[in-house]
């Protein structure tokens, strides 16, 4: 185990991350694990067949750390499935993500462990920032976590987040949703089903930004002005209409899964109803829908009442 207070009986947390190519990286995320104020029992690192030198680093600080679990695939299962069967190998209470190129405040496990109190998941905020070291501008206002806008939007990544291992055998088959959704938002939506997300209004990690990372996206433009209106609102309408049968499958899917989580939470229901709504091609349930949004409006924008900041 490591850390640097052992002097109380804790939940155990177990550390999984997942590896492809990160050997530029990687040390540095480790080296802030090994600094966590709160002990780990173990840390899984499961490499999909990496290319470079990453595997050679893990089982460097494996050899050194013997609490470190590295597994190497035989075979490329990509993000999801390899997150998947990796946080099915975790044995601890509470199981928080890593990502291979971030950094972790050393308090970050703590914070979190001492927030989740009886919900299935705590987030926090994480700062993104780019290789050479500077920050990169993200909202720092607290999110609203409501089950109704995680449908539409991933909150938070996945790698900001500590939750209960109860959460996986709560959570549905996740091949179908997988294939238009990211393994943290299918974790997310599962916890926000039972309204049990905390989130925790701290910067307790470093994201990277950088080209070979999997969620990178080119900054753009972000000021507010008459001009990138109409630029968003012209490509909102273009994608759209490109993207349309897409959207489609993608609520499906969500709907499919959700209907499979046995919660008796009223957030649930709302969701499946707007989600009916959402697939229906009637003018009526159009109406019905704007109703219902309007109604519901704090639940689906971003800033709450519905997350609670600690």
């Amino acid at each position: 185990m490591i850390g640097n207070r052992m002097d109380m009986k804790r939940n155990t947390v177990s550390i999984v991350m997942c590896t492809y190519n990160g050997e530029s990286f990687i040390r540095e995320q480790l080296d802030s694990i090994m600094a966590q104020t709160y002990p780990v029992e173990e840390i899984i690192i499961q490499d999909d067949c990496s290319t470079d030198g990453t595997f050679e680093v893990v089982s460097e600080y494996a050899s050194r750390y013997p609490h470190i679990r590295p597994i190497r695939n035989k075979t490329r299962k990509g993000v999801n499935g390899n997150f998947f069967d990796a946080l099915g190998k975790a044995s601890g209470d509470y199981i928080a993500i890593a990502d291979q190129d971030d950094i972790w405040e050393p308090y970050k496990i703590e914070r979190q462990m001492q927030a989740i109190g009886d919900k299935l998941m705590c987030a926090s905020f994480s700062q993104p920032f780019y290789g050479d070291g500077k920050d990169y501008a993200f909202d720092s206002r607290v999110p609203n976590c409501s089950l109704l806008r995680m449908i539409y939007v991933g909150i938070f990544p996945g790698h900001s987040t500590v939750f209960s291992r109860r959460l996986l055998s709560l959570m549905p088959d996740p091949a179908p949703i997988a294939v238009y959704r990211c393994y943290d938002l299918i974790l997310a939506l599962t916890a926000a089903a039972f309204d049990s997300i905390v989130f925790l209004g701290e910067v307790l990690s470093r994201h990277r930004r950088h080209a070979s990372a999997y969620t990178y996206i080119v900054p753009t433009n972000s000021r507010k002005s008459a001009g990138n209106v109409f630029r968003w609102l012209r490509r909102t309408w273009r994608l759209h209409k490109e993207l349309k049968d897409t959207i489609r499958l993608r609520l499906s899917t969500a709907e499919e899964f959700l209907s499979h989580i046995d919660s008796e939470e009223p957030v649930l229901q709302k969701a499946l109803y707007m989600l009916r709504l959402q697939a229906s091609l009637s003018r009526l349930d159009f109406f019905r829908l704007q109703l219902f949004c309007m109604r519901n409006c704090e639940y689906l924008l971003y800033t709450p009442p519905v997350a609670k900041k600690l």
